[in-house]
This record gives structure tokens, sequence and C-alpha cells, in this order.
């Protein structure tokens, strides 16, 4: 497992905070400088979006240095990593049972590699801003809490090796988890002309790459 910190927590997830602190086990932290502001423990994570949010928090003994008596988890507004955010910190199991015998199972790693952390986060943004946070293949938009939804961005044609993929506004299209889960496994196809919401150009090549990878 790779060693936890706040700024790579904050942008593999994305919480697009400005200033990011990590302790594992969410008691004692600096304190938060600049809002909004995100404190990871090795479960979860609380974002505050002003420094009101912050100071007005009864929970939290802000002095030179920030403790919370019972962590963070015991706050109202912790959000607890679920397993897709896992899977995109350190790895996630899936297993698949095998049809064709009944005492044997293959365990399939999915990976997210250094590639997730070096794309372009602008253009990320940009994809999910046109689709207000809303997939083009099912059209499920996820809220997360109030004024606040939850999307992703798959490159239709992985980045890095072995397809080497662009990382390119034609390449991209938004998401929800399931839905990305399930590109990500080849396990679906992408047909341009189903596409509940179509609002920037897409690489019918890349398109066409992705459903020639697709599992039979």
């Amino acid at each position: 497992m790779l060693e936890m910190n706040g700024r790579y927590l904050n942008k593999i997830l994305e919480t697009n905070a400005k200033h990011a602190l990590y302790r594992e086990d969410g008691k004692w932290y600096h304190n938060l400088k600049k809002f909004p502001g995100v404190l990871f423990d090795k479960n979860g994570y609380v974002i505050f979006n002003s420094i009101e949010e912050y100071n007005n928090e009864d929970a939290l003994q802000i002095k030179k240095d920030l403790h919370i008596i019972d962590g963070i988890q015991n706050l109202k507004q912790y959000h607890k990593f679920t397993a897709l955010e896992l899977q995109l910190i350190e790895g996630i199991e899936v297993n698949e049972s095998n049809n064709d015998s009944s005492n044997s199972e293959d365990t399939v790693r999915v990976l997210r590699t250094i590639d997730t952390i070096l794309r372009n986060k602008a253009l990320v943004q940009r994809v999910k801003k046109l689709y207000n946070n809303t997939c083009q293949l099912c059209g499920t938009q996820l809220r997360i809490r109030k004024n606040n939804y939850y999307s992703e961005v798959h490159h239709i044609v992985p980045l890095g090796k072995p397809h080497n993929g662009k990382d390119s506004l034609d390449n991209m299209i938004c998401v929800c988890p399931n839905c990305h889960v399930q590109l990500d496994l080849k396990s679906i196809s992408i047909n341009k002309n189903s596409l509940l919401l179509n609002n920037h150009e897409i690489n019918i090549g890349y398109i066409d790459k992705h459903n020639s990878f697709l599992k039979s």
C-alpha cells in the first residue's frame, strides 16, 4: 500500500480542496489554512467548505494544532471511503465465479496506475461541467450532499501502456461509478449514437477501439 498523505488523497479522489491533511487515527492535525479544506483519516474524510464552517464545528479543538478527541469519523459530515474510492486509492479485488467449475474462482485485481494522477485535471473538470455530473451512458446523477454531485471521467482508450490513449477531450466521457467499473472491465460497449447526452466531439476511432476489447 502507498504511504498516505493529504495531497495524494486530495488529487486521486478529486475532492478539489485547497488544503488537505492526513492523519491515520483522525485525531491530530495541523490547522487547515485554505478552504475548501479536507481532513483525511485511514477510512474517510471530512470537507470544510469555508473557514466559518471549520471554526463553528464544536468537535474541533482549534489551538496551535488541531485536536479532535474522538477522531473525524464521529463528525456528522464524515464521508467513509466507498469501494470505488478505495479502488482509486490502492486497487480493489473483484471476484468472478467460473461457471464451468464449482470449485474454482478467478480473482481479478483492478488497479489505477500513475496515469490517474497525471491526467489533465482541467479537462476532467470540463467534461464533468459539460454534463452537470450526469452519466452519458445511463443518465445517473449521483447526489452526495446538497448541491454536490459526484461523477467520474472515463478515458475511452486507457492512458498508459499498453493502450497509450490520449489525455484529450475527444477520448473522454462523463460516467457514473457503476458504468465506469463496467467500462474499465470491458463488459459494456459504447455507442456514440445511443449516448443520452452528447455535448462534445468524441473520436469514433476511440470508441471502435474500446468496443474491440469487449469480452465475449
